[in-house]
């Protein structure tokens, strides 16, 4: 049966750049996602440099050399189960021989997110002097 999603949010997180040395952060929290508090979560992709030029703030998206050390971690019906899931695992538009994908969606069991507690962490600071964004869309009910 083919997935069927009622409701779809794409969700920027900002990287910011630190212009003299970098950026030495390697987790960031998700900020309060209105439209998606008390949802009932269906799937995730996420989105690389290869398939989109911009982010609807107009950021760069973070390069997939940065992503593939890169891991969402959802806090879910009050617990953090759903631990380190890479992001790349989630990317599923085959752009080029460089961006790894999946062919499918990444779904879920309607779980109910904290968004506000849930975060992404990268493995070493990603080191960028402008900002760039992590992009993903949110299928939700």
């Amino acid at each position: 049966m083919a997935f069927k999603s009622q409701k779809y949010e794409l969700v920027e997180l900002v990287v910011s750049g630190i212009a003299s040395t970098g950026q030495t952060q390697t987790r960031w929290n998700f900020p309060d996602l209105p439209k998606l508090r008390y949802t009932a979560l269906q799937a995730i992709s996420f989105f690389t440099a290869g398939s989109l030029t911009a982010t609807p703030l107009n950021n760069p998206l973070l390069p997939t050399t940065v992503l593939a050390k890169s891991y969402l971690v959802l806090y879910a019906n009050d617990r953090t189960d759903l631990y380190r899931i890479p992001v790349l695992e989630m990317n599923r538009i085959q752009n080029s021989a460089v961006d790894p994908f999946a062919r499918g969606l990444f779904e879920f069991n309607n779980q109910k997110v904290t968004w506000e507690k849930s975060y992404i962490e990268i493995a070493s600071a990603p080191a960028n002097t402008v900002n760039q964004s992590f992009l993903l869309g949110v299928y939700y009910a």
